[in-house]
């Protein structure tokens, strides 16, 4: 089911980036226009340098980046949410962390920041950043390296 990403996925990925993305940013105070995966340069460029994971079931239905230490994206489609794919990609990734993981999170994101801690996360901090031109609040949290127990346990 977890695989390492190939150049067919990207139609699957980018729709599901697309469709997640959305959701993500659904309660930030103002509208935000999402970009697609494949027409934003600096989100695309980050994903070329990750290392990526896909969930495929048939199809893909989610993914996973990771780029030294840090969780760059977890997404899953809406049709695959409460299904396991993203506990089974945020595994994997923890699995190939040796000196566990940080992200960044909209703090607007409720759903996704206790995904993350009821994964092992902690909330480090807190950063401004920017998407569509507008100011997105997010949080930095961290999970040490799996020993045994994780998300799915």
């Amino acid at each position: 089911m977890i695989r390492a990403y190939t150049e067919q996925d990207f139609s699957a990925v980018c729709c599901i980036y697309r469709e997640a993305k959305a959701d993500e940013l659904r309660f930030e105070a103002s509208v935000l226009a999402i970009t697609p995966l494949e027409q934003d340069a600096r989100i695309l460029a980050a994903f070329t340098q990750a290392h990526v994971t896909v969930y495929a079931d048939g199809a893909v239905l989610g993914f996973a980046a990771t780029h030294e230490g840090r969780l760059r994206a977890l997404f899953v489609g809406r049709a695959a949410r409460g299904r396991g794919v993203g506990r089974a990609l945020l595994r994997a990734a923890l699995e190939g962390a040796r000196s566990g993981l940080q992200l960044n999170v909209a703090r607007s994101n409720l759903d996704a920041r206790a995904f993350y801690e009821k994964s092992g996360f902690v909330v480090t901090g807190e950063i401004n950043g920017t998407y569509d031109g507008r100011e997105v609040v997010y949080l930095t949290m961290r999970a040490g390296p799996l020993s045994g127990s994780g998300p799915d346990e």
